[in-house]
């Protein structure tokens, strides 16, 4: 678990397998990709681990190579977008606001470390949402983060209002790159302009201020106690515990739930990580059971989804496995609390 300091700007490595699933999605080949990203599936997997954002470029290199096709930013992005608690970001779809959920779902991507990487700019003409690090970076990085903020805008939307008016890069233009949406979608692409003194995505005049017909502050309250956990409890220096949860939860609908899966992401055998997560005060498994609880409480604070869709988005392969681990939290079936609106305690 040693993670090497990148000297460019920093990408986690769970977005950079969100961008790798993307490509495999658009029917790249996995070897190829992992081939060019000189890391294995496992590593990318690794909350803990960061990487340049050359990688970003060695991927999108490979997948044009293997799709025969250049103009695949936009795709990416979209095939990036969030579509559960499990995926980073999913959260904002329920701030109040479209520019609060904008930052939320960029802050979550983990782009640049811990400083933020993109800021607000109110302008009388329409906000900006303006790539703020100093850093010179990959040319396909910033395209496909901000097809990614595009396609989660269009959602967020929801063709109540217009939202992004251009989008300026500092950096030339990528080899293939046409806009986003991209040339198969129904809507045109935006206008994109290369060279710029800046980098921002220009918005439509009072897109940042709208109000979110989906706003959920509780919701937002439990995601927050969930990071919050364990910044207040103690354990080793390393908080092995906090980056056991954070794989769980990004892999829950994925793969890898298993003790033997986590210990090769982070490199130690199994009775290691074992070891080292009982010294922190947490089995493998009391995790496994948080991760899934607090996450149920999520879904159900939601209120869209059925009772078979949030299980398979919790890691059950049944739902009569979900019905029994939910019995056994709060001493009843789960069809009790279903479309009830109660608000389990996380």
């Amino acid at each position: 678990m040693n993670y090497p300091a990148s000297p460019n700007l920093k990408i986690s490595a769970q977005f950079l397998y969100r961008a790798y699933l993307s490509c495999h999605a658009l029917e790249a080949r996995k070897p190829k990709l992992l081939s060019a990203l000189q890391c294995s599936e496992s590593e990318l997997r690794d909350p803990g681990y960061q990487l340049g954002d050359e990688s970003i470029s060695s991927l999108c290199t490979a997948a044009q190579e293997e799709l025969n096709r250049t103009n695949i930013h936009s795709a990416i992005g979209q095939n990036m977008v969030p579509r559960g608690f499990s995926d980073p970001g999913f959260a904002a779809f329920f701030e109040p606001s479209f520019g609060e959920a904008l930052i939320h779902l960029v802050d979550e991507q983990r782009l640049g470390g811990e400083k933020p990487i993109v800021k607000l700019m109110p302008l009388s003409s329409g906000d900006r949402l303006v790539w703020c690090d100093d850093k010179a970076i990959s040319p396909d990085l910033v395209p496909i983060a901000f097809a990614l903020v595009y396609h989660c805008g269009e959602l967020l939307a929801d063709g109540r209002f217009k939202t992004v008016k251009a989008a300026h890069f500092a950096h030339s233009r990528p080899e293939g790159f046409r806009g986003f949406p991209d040339a198969n979608a129904s809507n045109s692409p935006i206008p994109c302009y290369f060279n710029r003194p800046s980098t921002y995505l220009e918005y439509h005049r009072l897109a940042m201020t709208r109000s979110m017909p989906r706003h959920n502050p509780a919701i937002i309250s439990a995601t927050r106690k969930q990071t919050a956990f364990f910044e207040r409890v103690r354990f080793e220096r390393q908080n092995l515990a906090k980056l056991t949860y954070e794989y769980l939860l990004y892999l829950l609908d994925k793969s890898g739930l298993s003790l033997d899966a986590a210990a090769m992401t982070f490199g130690m055998a199994e009775r290691t990580l074992r070891r080292k997560l009982v010294a922190e005060g947490m089995s493998y498994r009391q995790l496994l059971e948080k991760v899934r609880r607090d996450t149920c409480h999520l879904y159900f604070l939601e209120g869209t989804r059925n009772l078979s869709e949030i299980a398979a988005k919790l890691g059950y392969s049944e739902l009569s496995a979900f019905t029994r681990a939910y019995t056994s939290w709060y001493g009843h079936p789960p069809s009790q609390d279903a479309g009830s609106g109660i608000a389990l305690a996380a």
